[in-house]
């Protein structure tokens, strides 16, 4: 076959080619519910944050905010396009607009409302409801993370993540300001930080502006291009 049929191959059929080398990447989930297990100074990996019962406190000094291991070695766009699932409430959409605001503030990502495409950066914002044992000295109060897609065509590879941040509105300490923007730093790459001064501890703390740390971690992110 000559170059020039090879040639006229991919680029007949470049949209089956590249749903034959689509693939997903999603983040690791896990739920901590006592003492948070560390590994060379950082938590493991995590989508939740908690509030801790029992005044148990975090690690502190760690040098960079993780990145959650679905988001590393892979190219992605700073734009995000966000919308809401049907059922979230007004306060949560509130926070939620807050955390944006922040995220938005810092000059490494812009995100903005409306649907997107599936060849765009989309997160969904929500609640969901989890009520804990009464056994257990932590309390969930949100998830998030990342899912990534790479789609690969004759024009070359294309990276986009569409996201999930939630709050779990089973308990009123979930809307709080610290929580959206924990869950929305899931969504847009962190991962859990022994730092106190991070917006991603694991054990919520109140933070709600991110770190040197944080910012820093955005821009290894975002800022690879």
């Amino acid at each position: 076959m000559t170059l020039l049929a090879v040639g006229l191959f991919i680029l007949s059929n470049w949209q089956t080619l590249s749903a034959q080398f689509t693939y997903y990447r999603p983040a690791i989930a896990g739920l901590f519910t006592s003492s948070s297990t560390q590994k060379n100074d950082n938590y493991q990996t995590s989508g939740y944050i908690l509030r801790n019962l029992k005044d148990a406190t975090t690690k502190t000094g760690a040098a960079d905010t993780p990145v959650e291991s679905a988001m590393q070695g892979v190219l992605l766009q700073p734009r995000y396009t966000y919308q809401y699932a049907h059922d979230t409430p007004a306060k949560a959409q509130a926070v939620f607009e807050q955390a944006i605001a922040t995220y938005n503030q810092t000059g490494l990502v812009k995100l903005v409302a409306g649907p997107g495409s599936t060849r765009t950066n989309r997160i969904t914002l929500g609640v969901y409801h989890r009520k804990e044992t009464g056994r257990q000295s932590t309390i969930e109060l949100g998830h998030g993370g990342p899912q990534i897609t790479q789609r690969i065509s004759w024009q070359g590879i294309l990276t986009t993540n569409t996201a999930t941040a939630k709050l779990n509105a089973t308990y009123p300490q979930s809307y709080r300001l610290s929580v959206a923007i924990h869950e929305l730093g899931h969504a847009l790459g962190l991962d859990h930080s022994s730092d106190k001064t991070s917006v991603m501890t694991p054990i919520d703390e109140g933070r709600t502006q991110l770190s040197a740390a944080d910012r820093k971690s955005l821009r290894a992110i975002y800022e690879k291009n």
